[in-house]
């Protein structure tokens, strides 16, 4: 989510009248995860070995492109520069495209860019990796990690990110909202232009769609295409979130994880969400050292530590959901598994073939939504 994305959900909200703009008080969100859910134990420690440490304080700062927005950043950033003190964290987000377009055309002139990229599309990942962008670096943490999070070499998933259901709850009372993707097909049929979701353009909708399909093939098929003739497209999660806000919609789906942030407090009186029993696949929103870095050893150092327990709780105060055992968060991948059913939550990787993939997805995501 970039600061246009929050800025646009949380500018709905406060037009409204509400004072999540500024409360913290307590409020419900369909299917919150109990926070006594069991995260098993943490793994040993498995810190940068000295020389690297050493190397990245002599060079003081790292440069992080990503899709995430400063905000959802924030703790992330706090927690690091509190653990290694003389390294600055300088964080810029952007789109995904803007991403690889800025530093490939940085590089190409000589001009400082990225240290570390972290991006949820996969495929402009991979093109990244193909073309020879990703430093030749395994982590000491990836050993602790499932091999779901290994998504390609010198990348790995430093978060597993649900697309939820929203809702406007004014709308649409919770006992009325759609719990799987077929019902929400035959809600979305009766509800006339409420329901929506973003363009299949955007790496959050096609990651949640290709991850869908993976598991539920044609069938799966069958309710994204029911899906398209009733469904209203945005481009992007913010201005999704603002028309629910707004009562425009009165349903969304595959929308981003990261929202769950925001419907908290007064904006829960207005929104919640859920994840869908047959239809909650996680996008890994993936991290990498640059071979372009101008601070390698920071970089490492960084990578190091969103990987690690103490990293990914951070991680989790910003809405990122981590997925490694021994990490306490309400939003962590035990936690949706305890809400939804561990077999009902489809965990995101790099298929082999899914660059080959995405035009045919695209294509028949397209045609069934009229674009």
């Amino acid at each position: 989510m970039t600061s246009t994305t929050k800025a646009l959900v949380l500018g709905a909200i406060c037009a409204l009248g509400l004072t999540a703009c500024g409360s913290s008080s307590p409020g419900p969100a369909s299917q919150e995860p109990a926070t006594a859910v069991d995260v098993g134990a943490a793994s040993a420690v498995t810190p940068p070995d000295a020389a690297t440490l050493a190397a990245a304080r002599k060079e003081g700062s790292l440069l992080l492109y990503t899709n995430a927005d400063n905000q959802l950043m924030k703790p992330v950033t706090a927690a690091f520069e509190a653990k290694y003190p003389g390294i600055r964290l300088r964080v810029l987000d952007m789109n995904d495209t803007q991403i690889f377009q800025r530093y490939a055309t940085e590089t190409a002139t000589g001009t400082r860019s990225a240290d570390v990229v972290m991006t949820t599309d996969a495929v402009g990942m991979l093109d990244f990796v193909k073309k020879g962008n990703v430093a030749d670096y395994t982590d000491p943490n990836v050993a602790n990690l499932p091999a779901y999070a290994r998504l390609a070499p010198g990348v790995v998933a430093m978060s597993e990110d649900p697309v939820v259901a929203a809702f406007n709850t004014a709308l649409v009372p919770e006992d009325r909202q759609p719990k799987d993707m077929a019902s929400l097909a035959r809600f979305a049929r009766s509800a006339k232009g409420k329901v929506a979701t973003t363009d299949i353009g955007n790496p959050t909708e096609f990651g949640a769609v290709a991850g869908y399909l993976g598991v539920h093939g044609e069938e799966g098929w069958k309710n994204i295409e029911a899906l398209g003739p009733a469904s209203g497209v945005e481009s992007g999660t913010g201005n999704l979130m603002q028309k629910l806000a707004q009562g425009q919609y009165e349903a969304t789906y595959f929308v981003g994880g990261t929202v769950r942030a925001l419907i908290t407090g007064d904006a829960a009186k207005v929104l919640n969400y859920s994840y869908l029993t047959d239809g909650t696949p996680l996008v890994p929103r993936a991290v990498a050292v640059t071979k372009g870095a101008k601070s390698p050893a920071a970089a490492r150092v960084f990578v190091n530590f969103v990987l690690s327990v103490e990293g990914q709780e951070a991680a989790c105060k910003g809405g990122f959901t981590p997925y490694r055992a021994g990490v306490k968060c309400a939003y962590g991948l035990p936690a949706i598994q305890q809400a939804v059913g561990a077999g009902n939550v489809i965990v995101g990787g790099y298929p082999a073939d899914l660059s080959e993939q995405q035009p045919t997805i695209v294509a028949r995501w397209k045609k069934a939504f009229g674009r």
